[in-house]
């Protein structure tokens, strides 16, 4: 294993469409489980050091991918042309590490990076996974968009798709712990950007994962702060509601949007592993 904290590795890889896509690793020997993650809009994967170092304690591997317009990866940040883009870009990366280690890779989507996760299950891409992990999915808004960025969104959305608006992510709403939040806000690899495309291709996404959760047919932990001020967290209930057998539920009592980087992770890291060693 790696030492504590340290990137073990960095590279690339082509998505579907040639795109170049940075991600990042921190690999354990012989582990039987590796961890494939989607990060959140406007971040990068280089924020999952803490969840490596977590899991590393169970002997979990991670790896994470900077989808494309985020991290070092290719596109206009927080813009793609379609959703599908990220679908394939998610697809690509979880094959991708499928290839590089022996043992199972669980793939594991947190917010907007759940959402996306959820599609590329939903669209049959990764097919060869036996389950996978949400982590504060974006399946409801909880952060207030004014009506008239709505409103200019959708109909910008097939004027100037490119269009870029502020995604209205508020720093201090990420965690409890005052270090991770300046972390954030300072991050030069962290934007805050979201196209007009960008935002109405996410609420398509939203209304097809919740009209067809029914279909999932590989068990998933589900996983939402109470106190999530970005992401509301009855969106995974009524995901969990839509696939009972498949899913399980877990409502982290009193944290913030990012269970892995808040106050008591620890206990996170072990809700993972319990579930996983079921």
């Amino acid at each position: 294993m790696a030492p504590e904290g340290a990137t073990a590795g960095a590279d690339f890889l082509a998505s579907a469409d040639g795109t170049r896509l940075a991600y990042r690793s921190w690999p354990v020997s012989d582990a039987a489980i590796t961890f494939a993650v989607v990060h959140g809009l406007g971040e990068h994967s280089g924020r999952y050091e803490r969840f490596a170092r977590g899991m590393a304690r169970f002997q979990m591997g991670t790896y994470a991918v900077d989808l494309r317009g985020h991290g070092l990866s290719q596109g206009q940040r927080g813009h793609v042309d379609s959703w599908s883009q990220w679908v394939d870009d998610a697809a690509a990366f979880v094959r991708h590490v499928q290839e590089l280690v022996p043992g199972e890779v669980v793939p594991l989507g947190h917010s907007f990076g759940g959402a996306v996760l959820l599609s590329t299950v939903l669209a049959g891409k990764v097919s060869q996974s036996r389950r996978f992990v949400l982590s504060s999915a974006a399946l409801r808004l909880k952060v207030a968009v004014p009506a008239w960025k709505m409103t200019l969104g959708r109909v910008a959305s097939r004027v100037t798709p490119r269009l870029s608006m502020s995604n209205e992510v508020d720093p201090g709403t990420v965690s409890r712990i005052p270090e991770v939040v300046e972390a954030y806000r300072t991050d030069p690899l962290v934007h805050s950007k979201i196209s007009s495309r960008t935002y109405t291709e996410l609420l398509r996404a939203q209304r097809d994962i919740f009209a067809r959760a029914g279909e999932i047919k590989v068990p998933f932990l589900i996983l939402a702060g109470t106190d999530d001020r970005l992401i509301d967290p009855q969106g995974s209930v009524v995901l969990h509601e839509k696939a009972p057998e498949m899913s399980e539920l877990r409502l982290l009592e009193g944290r913030y949007h990012e269970p892995f980087n808040d106050r008591d992770d620890q206990e996170v890291f072990l809700t993972i592993a319990d579930w996983l060693r079921k």
